[in-house]
């Protein structure tokens, strides 16, 4: 690209608002929006001028004050003249999002969803050509969200872990290079990914969260998640259903010719220069003082359980069907998690039938991925 790259933040929750405030730091301008129905949480940015960004040391995100270029809930005026549209919201409103910006995204533009978790890339082109007018909008997704973060005030927000490394694909992959164009302006150290099949099966939060917390049911409900969720959630016992869990979700992967690094290498990839360590998946998560700043959620009704399952769990098992490859672990852990949640957790599930893909084999899915077309059978 011959010119610095503006963009559309959209989502205004922790990682949206992070987003937001660590590129206008960076020298970028960002266009913050959020949806009308969660227009209130605008408001004490609009008051405040902007947001607060705090951060550790050790990390490429710098704390500031960020003055961002426009903070609205009007999706045109969001997506007028910016080059790249972020998406940073929870995959159960991907749908509406996409519905939102679907007729207003213009020429040229590139949009990213972070993370996409599996097929989120194709749900956005799937709508947008129901509903858009531009003819080259490219549509693309990240492995995870690069932050983690939390909002410590309505316009402050705290980054303590930034994913150094993630991996990023468009839809199709073949397109992958004109992505990254923009993403290694704002995230050098960022890779690509093969495909979206790649980055969608490479959210390893699915096989950990839910676990977690299944196992951890009595103790959640005893105290409202007044425990530290991995140093003191994590037992050896848990970590077995977990590397468990993890080992179908690569199976499903090879499946569809998608080598996917286990969650243990996943974390030392990801966070091995901020300290986290160890010599196994255990180590990492339970022994480490890097997550000793990261609390259970208060209820079963988290993003933990009511999105990790439908949009991630539940893929890795309809992907697992389709390639006949058995996943026994996190079929018992999306049954318990609905026990729990009192939800059918496969209703909301980003299906494949939902996104075009059922009717194809194994093969022609991997061909449509990258290509994005249909061949051979």
């Amino acid at each position: 690209m011959n010119h610095i790259p503006s963009f559309a933040v959209l989502g205004a929750g922790n990682g949206g608002v992070a987003t937001a405030a660590d590129l206008t730091i960076r020298g970028f301008q960002v266009n913050l929006w959020e949806h009308p129905d969660f227009a209130a949480s605008l408001e004490p940015i609009r008051a405040a001028g902007g947001i607060r960004l705090e951060t550790v040391p050790g990390i490429p995100v710098q704390e500031g004050f960020a003055k961002l270029r426009r903070i609205t809930t009007d999706i045109q005026e969001a997506l007028r003249d910016v080059d790249a549209v972020l998406v940073v919201v929870p995959a159960f409103a991907h749908q509406r999002v996409a519905e939102c910006c679907a007729p207003y995204l213009q020429d040229h533009q590139t949009v990213i969803i972070s993370p996409g978790n599996f097929g989120g890339a194709i749900q956005f082109q799937n709508i947008f050509r129901q509903r858009g007018q531009a003819e080259d909008v490219v549509f693309a997704e990240a492995e995870c969200m690069i932050y983690a973060c939390r909002k410590t005030a309505p316009a402050s927000v705290w980054v303590r872990r930034y994913k150094k490394g993630l991996r990023y694909a468009a839809f199709p992959a073949c397109k992958t290079d004109r992505v990254m164009e923009i993403v290694h302006q704002i995230y050098p150290e960022a890779e690509p990914a093969a495909n979206i099949l790649e980055t969608g099966l490479s959210n390893c939060n699915p096989t950990q969260h839910p676990p977690i917390i299944v196992l951890n049911a009595a103790l959640l409900e005893r105290t409202r998640g007044d425990f530290l969720f991995y140093n003191e959630g994590v037992t050896p016992g848990v970590i077995r259903v977990i590397e468990a869990a993890d080992r179908e979700r690569m199976a499903v992967g090879a499946a569809f010719q998608t080598p996917i690094r286990s969650a243990y290498e996943q974390e030392l990839a990801w966070y091995g220069y901020q300290g986290c360590s160890g010599n196994s998946l255990y180590e990492s998560l339970a022994g480490s003082p890097f997550y000793s700043s990261s609390k259970a959620p208060d209820s079963f009704l988290s993003r933990y359980l009511t999105e990790d399952v439908p949009f991630g769990l539940a893929p890795v098992e309809e992907l697992g069907q389709q390639a006949g490859v058995p996943t026994p672990t996190i079929t018992a852990i999306i049954e318990l998690a609905q026990l729990l949640t009192r939800q059918d957790l496969r209703v909301g599930r980003r299906s494949l039938a939902a996104l075009g893909l059922s009717r194809m084999s194994v093969a022609q899915l991997v061909n449509f991925i990258n290509v994005g077309a249909v061949q051979g059978g």
